[in-house]
C-alpha cells in the first residue's frame, strides 16, 4: 500500500491549523476543505455539498472517491455546527455512447446506442432500465459505509420541466455562452469554434429516442423546434412542460450549481486543469446564471494493484465498492480513503498487502486510544483520533485513554478461521471464551472481520498462506530423535487435554532437549502431521486452537507405527 501524503499524517502546520479553526481536533484535510467552504460561502442557512456520475456502466471504486470526498467534507461541516445537504446526482439523462466490455446482450445494447441511458433496457432483466441496474447496485453498496446522500435522478428533473428556466436562460444568453465555450476551446483544445448557428441544447427524439437532433428557435422564447436527423421526426417542445430536451453537460453543470446553491463539489483531475471544464463552469455560473461556483477539490485516480491505468467502466474489468467490502470491513475501506488527500493517487490491494493494511489500521486504532502524556506523540494521537472518527461508519469520536474495543488481529484470526474451516460462529465463540470479545459490539465487529478475512483466504491469499487441518491422520516414518521429540509432545497433550497456549510454550522449548535437533529441524514433522505442510502458523497457537485431543489424534498413529516396528 502506498504511503499516505505527509500532510495527511501530520496536518497541524500553522497555516492549516488557522484554516481549520480553533479546535485542534479538526485537523484533517476534510476539515480544511470545510473551513474554506465556510469562508468562501459565508452566512448560508444550508451548505449544499454535491457529487454525481453518469451510470453509463458499472459504477466502480474509483467513482467512489468522489462520493466519500463529499461525505467527509459534509461531516466536517456538520462538526462545525452548520446544516448540510448532501446531494448525489445520477446523470441518467445522458446519452448511451458505448457498450462497456463484458455486458450481456450486446446486440440489445448496441441497438440502443445514442438513446438516453434511462431509456436503455436492462440487459440483466432485473430493473426498469440499464441506468436503474447500475444505480441500484451502487446505492446498495455504499449504505453499509454510512453514506446516505439525497439521490437525484436528472432524467426525472428534466422531464418534469424542473430546469425549464435554466434552459431558457441559456438560450436567451446563447451568444455569451457560446463565447465562453469558444474561449475554453481556444485555451485548451484544437477544436474549431462553435458557429453562430450553435444552440446550447441537447436531447432525444420523441419518436426514435436518438440524440441526433437539429434545433431551431421560435418566436416564443419558451418553444423549441427540432428535427431528428435519424428518423426525420419533427416536434415543437414547450420547455415549461418538460420532455426530452436538456442542456449540454458543460452548461448543465453550472446551471445546477446555481439551482441547488452548491457550496462544495469535488472533481476528477481531468476536470481540474487550468482552462478545463471546472474553470469554464465557474465563468458560466457567474456570468450566465448569477451564481457562485462551489469550493472545489480535485481528486486523483484510484488504481487496483497489479493493473495498469485508471479504472474504467468501459473496459469491463472494474472493481466495485461491493467487491472491496468483500475483503475490507466498512470502517477499513473508509479508512483507506480517509488516509489519503484527494489529490494523491493510491492503489487498492487484494494481495498480501491486505494484511499490512489491516495491521496499519489496528496500529492507529491503538494509538488513538492511548492517553495523552504531554509528549510529541500527542499530536499523532490527535491526528489518529480524527482520521478514525471520519473513517467510522457512525462518526464516533475516540476519547484518549478510553479502553480500545477489541479487534481480532488479522494473522491470528486467519489461522483460527482455517483451524475451524471457516465456521464464523466457532471463531466468534473462540474470542468470547478467551475473554477478548466481551461486548455485543466487539462480537459483531469480530464476526464482520472474520467474514472479510475468510473471503480473502479463499479468493486472494497465496497458496502458501492457505492450509487445512488434516481430515484423517497419516503415518509418517520417523527417525529416532524425531520420534523422541514427538513422543514428548504427545505425552503433554495426553496429560493436559485442556492445555492452552501459555502452557504449551515451555513444552515446545523442551521437546528437542538432548537431541541433535532444534525446532527448525523438528517442527516440519509436526506441521506435516497436522496440516500437510512443512511450515505453518505458530505451533503453540495452532495446537491450542485446534485443541490437544484433535492434534493428538493426528500425531499418535505415526508414533504407534514407530513403536510397532
Amino acid at each position: 500500500m502506498d504511503k499516505p501524503h505527509k500532510l495527511c499524517q501530520n496536518p497541524t502546520h500553522m497555516d492549516e491549523r488557522r484554516a481549520a479553526g480553533d479546535d485542534p481536533r479538526l485537523n484533517h484535510w476534510a476539515d480544511h476543505a470545510a473551513a474554506r467552504t465556510l469562508a468562501e460561502h459565508p452566512g448560508r442557512e444550508v451548505y449544499t455539498c454535491a457529487a454525481g456520475i453518469t451510470p453509463s456502466g458499472v459504477v466502480h471504486v474509483g467513482n467512489f472517491r468522489e462520493v466519500i470526498t463529499v461525505d467527509l467534507v459534509a461531516r466536517a461541516l456538520r462538526d462545525r455546527g452548520v446544516q448540510v445537504r448532501f446531494i448525489y446526482s445520477w446523470d441518467d439523462f445522458d446519452v448511451f455512447r458505448k457498450v462497456p466490455a463484458g455486458m450481456p446482450k450486446r446486440e440489445l445494447l448496441e441497438s440502443n446506442l445514442r438513446r438516453s441511458i434511462v431509456d436503455v433496457p436492462d440487459p440483466y432483466g432485473e430493473h426498469a432500465s440499464y441506468a436503474d441496474h447500475h444505480i441500484a447496485a451502487f446505492e446498495s453498496s455504499i449504505a453499509p459505509l454510512g453514506i446516505a446522500p439525497e439521490f437525484i435522478r436528472q432524467s426525472k428533473r428534466y422531464r418534469a420541466g424542473t430546469y425549464a428556466q435554466g434552459i431558457h436562460t441559456a438560450l436567451e444568453r446563447r451568444v455569451a455562452v457560446r463565447e465562453l465555450l469558444n474561449l475554453a476551446r481556444e485555451e485548451t483544445t484544437a477544436r474549431s469554434r462553435l458557429g453562430e448557428e450553435w444552440l446550447p441544447l441537447a436531447g432525444f427524439c420523441g419518436a426514435c429516442g436518438r440524440d441526433e437532433l437539429d434545433f431551431e428557435l421560435s418566436d416564443d422564447p419558451w418553444i423549441v423546434r427540432y428535427r431528428c436527423t435519424s428518423c426525420d421526426h419533427r416536434r415543437a417542445v414547450d420547455l415549461r412542460e418538460g420532455g426530452d430536451l436538456k442542456l449540454p453537460w458543460r452548461i448543465d453543470w453550472p446551471m445546477r450549481w446555481a439551482y441547488e446553491g452548491v457550496c462544495f463539489e469535488p472533481g476528477g483531475k481531468d476536470h481540474s486543469s487550468a482552462g478545463g471544464s471546472f474553470d469554464t463552469a465557474k465563468r458560466i455560473v457567474a456570468e450566465i446564471y448569477g451564481g457562485e461556483a462551489p469550493t472545489y477539490v480535485g481528486y486523483d485516480f484510484v488504481r487496483i494493484k497489479g493493473r495498469a491505468g485508471k479504472i474504467s467502466s468501459s473496459s469491463g474489468e472494474v472493481v466495485t465498492v461491493a467487491d472491496c467490502l468483500e475483503i475490507y470491513e466498512p470502517a477499513l475501506l473508509r479508512w483507506i480513503f480517509v488516509n489519503y488527500r484527494p489529490n494523491t493517487e493510491f492503489q487498492i490491494s487484494f494481495d498480501l498487502d491486505v494484511i499490512k493494511i489491516y495491521e496499519d489500521h489496528d496500529r492507529m486504532w491503538r494509538l488513538a486510544h492511548d492517553a495523552d502524556d504531554g509528549s510529541k506523540e500527542d499530536a499523532k494521537r490527535l491526528t489518529a483520533r480524527r482520521v478514525l472518527q471520519l473513517a467510522s461508519v457512525d462518526h464516533r469520536r475516540i476519547e484518549g485513554g478510553a479502553p480500545a474495543p477489541f479487534l481480532p488481529p488479522f494473522r491470528p484470526l486467519s489461522m483460527i478461521l482455517q483451524v475451524y474451516d471457516g465456521d464464523i460462529d466457532r471463531v466468534v465463540a473462540h474470542y468470547v471464551a478467551s475473554g477478548e470479545a466481551r461486548t455485543a459490539e466487539e462480537q459483531a465487529r469480530c464476526r464482520q472481520r472474520a467474514l472479510c478475512v475468510w473471503r480473502w483466504i479463499n479468493d486472494y491469499a497465496p497458496d502458501e498462506f492457505r492450509y487445512r487441518i488434516r481430515d484423517a491422520a497419516i503415518v509418517r516414518p520417523l527417525a529416532d530423535e524425531e520420534a523422541l521429540a514427538l513422543g514428548r509432545l504427545a505425552a503433554v497433550l495426553r496429560a493436559q487435554p485442556e492445555i492452552d497456549e501459555p502452557g504449551l510454550v515451555p513444552t515446545m522449548k523442551a521437546l528437542t532437549e538432548g537431541t541433535s535437533l532444534d525446532n527448525r529441524a523438528f517442527l516440519p514433522v509436526v506441521y506435516d502431521l497436522l496440516i500437510g505442510r512443512e511450515k505453518g502458523p505458530k505451533v503453540t497457537t495452532l495446537i491450542s486452537t485446534m485443541t490437544a485431543p484433535r492434534a493428538l489424534a493426528l500425531i499418535e498413529p505415526s508414533l504407534a507405527a514407530r513403536r510397532a516396528t
